[in-house]
């Protein structure tokens, strides 16, 4: 959803409490101290208090925000997400500097609303599973080390190569085809390593496939799920066997 379509479906606050609300509860309402369902919506007095219920069995109040993402901000639902959409919808980094311009707030507000949402999707992230037609890749992040300030230690220093090989830091990822992502560091890409990361991650281990290129590390991985290869030095796309969703990624990401 972009910023025109958050603008539109959600021009208030009130809207956005009442899609919070359909989307957490659905029809039944409960709090979220208790669980229970003897809840009624308390009459608006103020503007502030917008969306506030009673819970009958423990004598409280609450919102629908408590728990959330939205908990104790007083930054206006639709700003939140509008800031969402921007935070989702950027290909590359987006600093807290320009979301403070584009929402018309300042810096650290900025600075602050970027690093809960990030926060919350990482968290959102650790319950992420894949299935069915999986790519997996790996790829090595890290900058090029200064130039030593004498000629003769520049000669000395040990080469870092590009790719494997390198003392970069190695990151592994796998995409379902239409779906999700995941990726996690390593301080070494070893079968066993891979293992562990695509049997953690693949929900249904007998119904999925998994394309990798043909490094051999991904052998190990073919005894735990159907796997098929890409050679990269005879052809990069045989039918639907490639690996371009998981390299794609890598280049947004880089």
């Amino acid at each position: 959803m972009d910023i025109l379509e958050v603008m539109e479906k959600f021009p208030d606050q009130q809207a956005c409490i009442s899609h919070i609300e359909e989307v957490r509860w659905g029809d039944t309402p409960r709090g979220p101290h208790c669980d229970g369902t003897h809840v009624g919506r308390r009459k608006e007095i103020a503007e502030g208090r917008l969306g506030r219920w009673n819970c009958h069995d423990c004598k409280v109040t609450f919102k629908v925000v408590y728990g959330t993402v939205f908990h104790g901000t007083k930054i206006p639902l639709q700003k939140w997400f509008l800031a969402i959409s921007l935070i989702m919808n950027a290909k590359k980094s987006l600093s807290s500097c320009q979301l403070a311009r584009d929402l018309d707030l300042n810096q650290k507000t900025a600075w602050y609303m970027q690093t809960r949402i990030r926060a919350e999707m990482a968290s959102q992230e650790s319950g992420v599973f894949l299935k069915g037609i999986i790519e997996a890749d790996e790829t090595y992040i890290g900058g090029k080390p200064r130039k030593k300030n004498k000629k003769t230690d520049r000669d000395d220093a040990p080469k870092n190569p590009r790719g494997r090989g390198t003392r970069k830091t190695a990151i592994v990822g796998a995409i379902q085809r239409g779906g999700k992502v995941v990726a996690s560091m390593m301080e070494r890409v070893t079968g066993r390593e891979l293992v562990k990361f695509i049997t953690h991650k693949v929900k249904q281990l007998k119904d999925s496939v998994l394309i990798s290129d043909e490094y051999t590390v991904y052998k190990e991985v073919g005894k735990k799920i159907d796997h098929k290869v890409i050679n990269h030095s005879e052809q990069f796309v045989d039918g639907e066997t490639h690996t371009n969703t998981i390299e794609g990624f890598w280049s947004l990401l880089k």
